[in-house]
């Protein structure tokens, strides 16, 4: 097994993977625990629980309050840093389209597959969350489509019908992007093959441009714009915080600030923050020997095509069943919690969707982290030759992967720290709504508790779905 670096790159690249190889991110190696998972799982548990009390006895109301929207300066962005950066925005979308059309069709000796599901989706969403979000900088089919106004102006005033977008609509329309964009990093057959990807990315650029050109590019980046929406999201956690008025902007606040909030989100982007917290577990339940035994028994006696087509179905059922069954957790908490407060259901479920958001960044660090570590390094030989013609541009076509950058004991105590880290914050957060919501501190105190039990039980299925690809299963 250690010396399968090609089937192991394979898998770490998300290669469509068959009912007996369910890890596909997983470490060729696992770790011998030096105490049993379940002290891992219970300690950790234990862990969130504590915070919780502390918060509870020891943090008063002006102390989490005064922390809201806290930005402590801002600055204007160089004109000329923007204009190089969404230059070279645009110039990595034009590569990736030409590469997957035109390059060489091997995952491993094209530069996109990599780049996007890799660089781009776990890479920027971890810049995103712990840095701050540069899309509303770089979008590339923002900085395309007022390029693109600019260059008509002189024809056109603009070139939006500015229709009217239905309030009821909400972010439904970015849920079910979110939901195939899903679909097709997780269950697609050949996703990655780099004209499949090329053709999704055409596709997705004309569904955008489309959705800028009937509502307006500002209402369909609030709502339609799916990606817009996702490293929003994250990036609320995030330090930097960047916006545009009359120039682009950057400013500065704590840590997980951003997610303090009064105003309720609304029963779409409740769904959108559950939908990505959802998918990224059910990916990590995918990979996990229980899963792959489940559809070996689900597709036992069925044809070579028909497993395939089953085995998608299987998956697809899965990815839609987890986010729903998160959901109705979440929801069933946020109602007793309404009850013990005598509080409004929907503004209450709508004040905590926001508290979530941690797992979920914590969750995709750990999850993604030894993906982003190993496969992340083909993007330096690909540099070179980003079509697979032989090229060698800057020198670094011979750079060889290091799989031993990270080891299955590292992943698992990165794991640990971020799950039990991102839950703390969770807490955290959820106290600093709660007695910023209720003028009670008891109130906002017992409010929390059916949360607190979510939370805890999350922490542990996280950590024991994360520890089957990688922990002994006769660990001490």
């Amino acid at each position: 097994m250690k010396h399968a670096a090609t089937r192991f790159a394979t898998a770490l690249l998300l290669v469509p993977i068959s009912s007996e190889n369910a890890l596909a991110h997983a470490l060729a190696q696992r770790y011998d625990l030096p105490l049993p998972l379940g002290y891992f799982l219970f300690g950790c548990g234990a862990a969130v629980a504590v915070t919780f009390v502390i918060f509870a006895m020891f943090f008063r109301h002006r102390d989490l309050a005064k922390t809201h929207d806290g930005f402590i300066f801002t600055v204007p962005i160089p004109n000329i840093l923007v204009a190089i950066l969404q230059s070279l925005s645009i110039a990595a979308l034009t590569l990736l389209v030409t590469a997957g059309l035109f390059g060489n069709q091997s995952t491993f000796k094209n530069i996109t597959p990599v780049s996007v599901w890799v660089i781009w989706w776990v890479g920027f969403g971890f810049l995103a969350a712990f840095v701050g979000n540069l899309w509303p900088l770089i979008n590339p089919w923002v900085v395309t489509f007022d390029l693109a106004q600019t260059l008509t102006r002189r024809w056109f005033k603009v070139l939006s019908f500015h229709l009217f977008y239905p309030p009821w609509l909400g972010v439904w329309p970015s849920c079910l992007l979110f939901l195939l964009f899903a679909c097709l990093e997780l269950v697609a057959p050949a996703r990655d093959v780099p004209r499949n990807i090329a053709i999704a990315i055409l596709i997705y650029s004309f569904l955008t441009w489309t959705g800028f050109s009937t509502f307006g590019r500002d209402t369909w980046l609030k709502n339609g714009e799916v990606f817009s929406l996702a490293f929003g999201l994250v990036g609320r956690f995030a330090p930097l915080n960047f916006t545009h008025g009359d120039r682009y902007y950057v400013s500065v606040r704590p840590w997980a600030v951003g997610l303090v909030t009064r105003a309720p989100l609304s029963a779409s982007m409740i769904a959108f923050a559950l939908l990505m917290l959802g998918t990224v577990t059910v990916d990590g339940l995918m990979e996990t020997p229980q899963w792959a035994l489940f559809v070996s028994w689900a597709l036992k006696g069925s044809s070579a095509d028909g497993n395939q087509v089953r085995y998608m179905l299987l998956q697809t059922s899965l990815l839609i069943a987890g986010p729903m069954m998160l959901a109705a957790l979440y929801l069933l908490a946020t109602a007793i919690m309404a009850r013990v407060s005598r509080s409004n259901f929907k503004e209450t479920s709508g004040l905590f969707a926001l508290s979530l958001v941690p797992i979920a960044i914590a969750y995709h660090l750990a999850h993604y982290f030894s993906l982003f570590a190993i496969a992340g390094q083909f993007i330096i030989p690909l540099a070179s030759d980003p079509f697979g013609y032989g090229w060698d541009l800057f020198g670094t076509t011979l750079y060889r992967i290091d799989i031993g950058i990270v080891d299955a004991k590292s992943i698992w105590y990165i794991s640990v720290a971020a799950i039990v880290t991102g839950h703390m914050i969770a807490v955290w957060l959820g106290h600093a709504t709660a007695v910023t919501a209720f003028v009670d501190k008891n109130t906002a105190t017992r409010s929390q508790y059916p949360m607190l039990v979510l939370m805890v039980g999350y922490t542990m299925l996280s950590l024991w779905i994360l520890a089957q690809p990688i922990v002994e299963p006769n660990a001490r």
